[in-house]
């Protein structure tokens, strides 16, 4: 049996890392609440499920298939291959009329952006240690996530006064001026540590560790809301009747959370309280607010604001907690495990869309939302039945 991974730490590389995870969360924000809108327009149709889901589909043939690009060509490679092709797909949409083309142009970008992100979580694993997880992992998404608190406001004001293709043409800047400082100043990764997933071995390996699939259920449950929660929420605060210049204020109050408390998370979870006890709390508090919105028909600003806030409050302690659990109970001979967690999101977002789609189309948006909170209610019992992480045994931590 091979011996546990000798780890170093490289703290250029995650300071790197953590200004393009900034770079990407401007980029990305910008966008992300725009793409269920811009389907409906582009489409003529409310039934835009099927554009997600084939987007999903092939992130996650994507996925389950990286190994191969990155052992051809490096992490690095790879990584900047990926930038320049989401650069092109976001110019075509920058001149694009709101069409057909654009639909695909879009799902083409909606799988890049899913590869980018994921190729800044392997260079990240690449450069970090078991023992400061719960710090750089804090650190890493809260950069990020000021990167995404960035963009919201502005993106509404900008859709309300000239449409979508400004908003496409500052991604395209952003996106290639990642490309150039990866280019320039982000070090060759070793291939080492990506490779296929191999099922049987996967299911053995779950099998035997309780707290590992534990952590998998509540990370599905996370991109599970998160799917549901960017696509539907939008469509239905513009049906109600805000703007986008409305949408683009809540959405920026939203995501303060994502910024204020997930380093001083990671924080606690590495010195002080236990991730299991801070993940129930977390999943109560979005599970209540997210079955809270199917009661809200008002226009009210602030009481959305508000509302969308307790979400994110939620959602972010279970991103960062979530992460911390995860990645202190994994070394380099779990693999596998390692790369089948990376595929939760589009496997948890396609689950949501099937579910979610039937749901939209025989009653309405608003009736998603007390399923995402009773799949959230579902995570509280797997949580308390996770292991401590704080007395996590030497020699036996592989069956924890």
């Amino acid at each position: 049996m091979p011996k546990k991974h000798k780890e170093k730490i490289n703290r250029s590389g995650i300071k790197i890392i953590n200004l393009s995870a900034f770079i990407q969360g401007i980029s990305a924000a910008s966008i992300i609440y725009l793409e269920s809108d811009y389907f409906k327009i582009s489409a003529g149709s409310d039934n835009i499920s099927l554009f997600f889901i084939v987007a999903y589909a092939v992130s996650l043939f994507l996925i389950f298939n990286w190994h191969y690009l990155i052992h051809k060509w490096g992490k690095k490679k790879v990584f900047l291959g990926n930038l320049f092709a989401k650069g092109l797909a976001l110019f075509a949409l920058s001149f694009l009329p709101v069409g057909k083309v654009g639909i695909l142009f879009l799902m083409m970008y909606i799988i890049l952006i899913i590869m980018s992100w994921i190729d800044l979580d392997i260079l990240l694993e690449t450069y970090s240690r078991d023992s400061q997880t719960g710090r750089i992992r804090g650190k890493y998404l809260t950069i990020m996530n000021l990167g995404y608190l960035v963009s919201p406001f502005f993106a509404g004001l900008i859709v309300d006064h000239w449409g979508f293709g400004p908003i496409f043409f500052l991604a395209t800047l952003l996106t290639f001026s990642l490309f150039f400082l990866n280019y320039f100043f982000i070090r060759r990764a070793e291939t080492d540590g990506v490779r296929s997933i191999n099922f049987r071995n996967l299911l053995k390996q779950l099998l035997s560790r309780p707290n590992i699939s534990r952590i998998f259920y509540i990370s599905f449950l996370l991109e599970f809301f998160y799917a549901l929660m960017v696509i539907y929420v939008p469509l239905y605060l513009l049906e109600l009747g805000f703007s986008w210049a409305d949408l683009g204020e809540i959405f920026t109050f939203m995501l303060v959370p994502f910024v204020i408390l997930q380093y001083p998370a990671g924080f606690l979870a590495d010195k002080k309280y236990e991730e299991k006890h801070m993940l129930i709390v977390a999943l109560a508090v979005m599970a209540a607010s997210t079955f809270s919105i199917f009661f809200l028909e008002t226009t009210n600003l602030f009481l959305w604001g508000a509302v969308l806030f307790f979400t994110r409050v939620g959602a972010s302690l279970i991103e960062i907690l979530r992460d911390s659990y995860f990645y202190k109970r994994i070394d380099s001979r779990d693999i596998d495990i390692i790369n089948f967690f990376r595929s939760l999101r589009p496997l948890a977002s396609i689950t949501g869309l099937l579910i979610a789609a039937p749901i939209v189309y025989f009653l309405h948006i608003r009736f998603v939302f007390p399923l995402v909170a009773i799949a959230s209610l579902s995570g509280i019992f797997t949580a308390a039945n996770l292991a401590h992480n704080h007395i996590l045994p030497k020699k036996k931590a592989r069956k924890a």
